[in-house]
């Protein structure tokens, strides 16, 4: 075995060995083996398991192990005691970890690339031996160990008095580090631990797997060190600072530790560039695997995968999931209907506007295209006076490309018409809303067009009497009535949760309620809350407003005996009041979660197709909060697009479901959609911490699965990947940026995808971390044999 010289103090040591054969060998801590190139063989706890290149094994505290390697393997080992563990981790003595990488469940990739980063990093500063080096190498082990407890850390089963032995060894460790300048005594100790010397004697090298004076030996020479390196201290002085009766008790240990006397340790290693030396068992130097550019290269690689991970350690506990497979559960996912505003008609003859519709088509399903002003607006071009027979001035040229368009997608249209639009010049407007059927009916057929929607939309308000909008409703749908029976005609009306109530004007939708087909309502979570407050109590109290108000309306709907579908049309989750905060505030889960809800109480949902026709087509008081978009400046893709992907691409029967999770079964194999769904002040989401706190890990195991070879994909949408508008900020400059630069923040604000092959014989785990109303979607396809 090539090894290198440990320059490290005895708290811990990184070596990088060349091994063919290490004999059965015990070490008090917690050692981790990290292959680089080539096998090797270790026999470990009554098990032997071959490492590749890459893997990693931990090797437990007090556990004996060998390890048999190829010719040209080469092997990082890092060994960390227990005594200076157990310093900054009480609960060193009764943990152990999760011992191999291959093992692993899914989800723990990333932190085996920063573990595998860190190692290299650790051996690549020992040889640099820079002036900062020391202090890389340091804080490497710390974050390795603090990895460990938080990743891999696994309960030793306890026994009676376990809890109070470990809590007592940190004590002691703690006592010696503080006090080992001072004529310490094991009779000391033990008495202040209420324990007999004898007892403390063989206790203390049962758990930390040396002796008291041997241990207390190590840490006064581990600190006798720098002053020996660093200062000119005679060796009195650093006997007597660190310690030790006299000089030559301070030589006499010292040389048994180092197989050399102080004066010469010093003399020699003040001398010499130590860290680049390699020497062999008998003490022959010998030429490093370091100067192999292969290494190197190797070395490099894994600092590079590290690198690239924004890499949280403070988080919180693990949740754990055991999910049974039922394929009983009496619940069915809900589908509802997707309807797109895209303003007025002609807005279809955009190219950008079309090219978002087949985007948004293809992947989330549109149903409808929501348009308004059909009349007041200019897609019906003005009627001319004219001579001609056949007039060379088509009044529906523009609404004919924009229909046909439509048709071609077997896309339906849902024209609203506002109160205001049809009293402006009521006898005008019918007769061209007539007109208009009538060439549509005649041009593209019963079929496409008996499928459409018309909305009436009164005002929000009660200024207007009960009978004039009656009267106007009955009309507009006398005159559908008589082009065709088949379209739906419905009514917006304005409900108020709080009351459970309608405007008075409108109590006469229940005398009609034959001639209603569905009803319009709005649900903006926004309206409850008073940004101006810093108080979480409005926050808190419209958690579920939106559904809330739906089973409201719904009952009171029922009451006056008027069931009828229900359409969505304009919604909001909560977020945020300006533009910073409606940014950095992340809804993912919110948006998914409330339309998993909705999808089985409302017949359709509706959106806005990007800002700028939303904020063209607005009169509201704050645009930022009155609507969803699927889309931003520049065709980027918003959070809502992303969440109703999920929703559209999830099928199938459900077999579980939880509070943060839900799972259906399908001809394909499985899907599992998760989310960390949390409200809060939006406000805070400016608050890296706040943000961080409210992160959530999850380890599932799934049980009862079909056995089978598995294709897993996993999709991650989170505010770093997917969300729009952090790489808007990154990218941002106060000179502009040009169409590169938008291409670039277009394309790359998407979900991350990560594919693994599986075989799974009945159960399969995973963890999965998630940040603040995260969404991960996991699909489980069997592969056909």
């Amino acid at each position: 075995m090539t090894k290198l010289r440990n320059e490290q103090t005895e708290d811990f040591n990184i070596a990088m060995e060349h091994i063919r054969y290490s004999p059965s060998q015990q070490y008090y801590g917690t050692k981790i083996l990290f292959v680089i190139k080539g096998s090797i063989w270790v026999t470990y706890e009554g098990s032997e398991e071959e490492l590749r290149e890459s893997d990693i094994l931990f090797i437990n505290r007090n556990s004996r192990y060998s390890i048999i390697g190829e010719e040209d393997s080469i092997l990082i080992s890092l060994s960390i005691s227990s005594h200076f563990f157990a310093l900054h981790y009480k609960n060193y003595f009764h943990s152990y970890f999760q011992t191999f990488s291959n093992e692993l469940n899914t989800g723990r990739e990333t932190v085996m690339q920063q573990m595998r980063h860190l190692l290299s990093e650790m051996i690549l500063e020992k040889y640099r031996d820079e002036d900062s080096s020391s202090l890389v190498t340091q804080s490497s082990v710390y974050q390795i160990m603090l990895m460990l407890t938080r990743f891999f850390k696994k309960e030793v089963p306890l026994w009676e008095g376990t809890e109070v032995s470990d809590e007592r060894i940190v004590r002691i460790i703690q006592m010696i580090e503080q006090r080992y300048t001072e004529p310490l005594t094991l009779s000391e100790i033990a008495e202040s631990e209420f324990l007999s010397p004898s007892y403390l004697s063989r206790y203390f090298k049962q758990m930390t797997g040396i002796g008291f004076l041997q241990y207390l030996y190590r840490v006064r020479l581990k600190h006798s060190m720098e002053d020996l390196l660093y200062t000119t201290d005679n060796l009195f002085q650093i006997a007597n600072k660190n310690g030790f009766s006299t000089a030559k008790n301070y030589s006499a240990v010292f040389k048994a530790a180092y197989n050399q006397t102080p004066s010469e340790y010093r003399k020699e290693h003040q001398l010499d560039d130590l860290p680049k030396r390699r020497i062999t068992e008998d003490g022959t130097e010998v030429k490093s695997v370091m100067e192999s550019p292969a290494v190197l290269v190797q070395l490099a690689k894994y600092l590079d995968e590290g690198s690239e991970q924004n890499f949280i350690y403070d988080k919180v506990p693990v949740e754990e999931r055991e999910v049974v497979i039922n394929k009983e559960i009496e619940d069915t996912l809900g589908k509802e209907q997707h309807l797109v505003f895209i303003g007025q008609l002609k807005s279809l003859l955009d190219e950008n506007i079309q090219k978002q519709v087949v985007t948004a088509h293809q992947e989330l399903g549109v149903d409808f295209v929501g348009i308004y002003n059909l009349i007041k607006g200019s897609t019906l071009l003005p009627e001319v006076e004219t001579d001609e027979v056949i007039s060379t001035s088509p009044v529906h040229a523009i609404s004919d490309l924009a229909l046909e368009f439509l048709k071609e997608q077997q896309i339906g249209l849902f024209i609203r018409i506002d109160y205001q639009e049809i009293i402006d010049n009521e006898d005008n407007f019918f007769k061209r809303f007539d007109h208009f059927m009538q060439h549509a009916l005649h041009v593209f057929g019963r079929q496409f067009v008996e499928k459409w929607h018309v909305l009436f939309q009164g005002p929000d308000n009660d200024l207007i009497s009960a009978d004039e909008l009656k009267r106007l409703y009955l009309k507009l749908w006398q005159l559908l009535e008589k082009r065709t029976r088949q379209i739906n005609v419905g009514y917006y009306i304005s409900f108020d949760e709080r009351k459970d109530d309608i405007l008075a004007d409108q109590y006469w939708i229940f005398e009609e309620r034959q001639k209603i087909d569905f009803i319009s309502y709005d649900a903006d979570q926004n309206d409850l809350i008073d940004f101006d407050k810093i108080s979480d109590k409005d926050f808190i109290n419209s958690q579920n407003y939106i559904l809330d108000k739906t089973h409201k309306l719904k009952i009171f709907l029922k009451k006056h005996q008027m069931n009828k579908p229900l359409c969505l049309n304009n919604w909001n989750t909560l977020t945020g009041n300006t533009r910073y905060t409606n940014g950095t505030f992340f809804r993912g889960a919110l948006i998914l979660r409330t339309v998993l809800e909705l999808s089985k109480e409302v017949k359709s949902i509706g959106f806005w197709i990007n800002n700028q026709v939303h904020e063209k087509s607005s009169s509201s008081r704050n645009i930022l909060i009155d609507g969803l978009e699927l889309f931003h400046f520049f065709n980027g893709k918003r959070p809502v697009y992303y969440a109703m992907m999920f929703k559209e691409r999830l099928h199938g029967k459900i077999v579980a479901r939880g509070e943060d999770f839900l799972m259906t079964e399908n001809e394909n194999g499985y899907q599992i959609i998760l989310f960390n769904e949390r409200r809060f002040n939006p406000q805070y989401s400016t608050d890296e911490l706040f943000i961080q706190s409210r992160s959530k890990e999850l380890h599932f195991r799934l049980n009862g699965l079909e056995k089978s070879n598995y294709q897993i994909r996993l999709f991650r949408f989170d505010s770093e990947n997917g969300g729009l508008y952090k790489n808007w900020r990154k990218l941002n400059s106060q000179y502009g940026i040009d169409r590169e630069i938008i291409n670039y923040i277009v394309q790359s604000a998407k979900p991350s995808l990560e594919l693994k092959d599986d075989f799974i014989e009945d159960s399969w785990s995973f963890y999965s971390f998630l940040d603040i109303n995260a969404i991960h979607f996991i699909e489980m396809r069997k592969v056909i044999e």
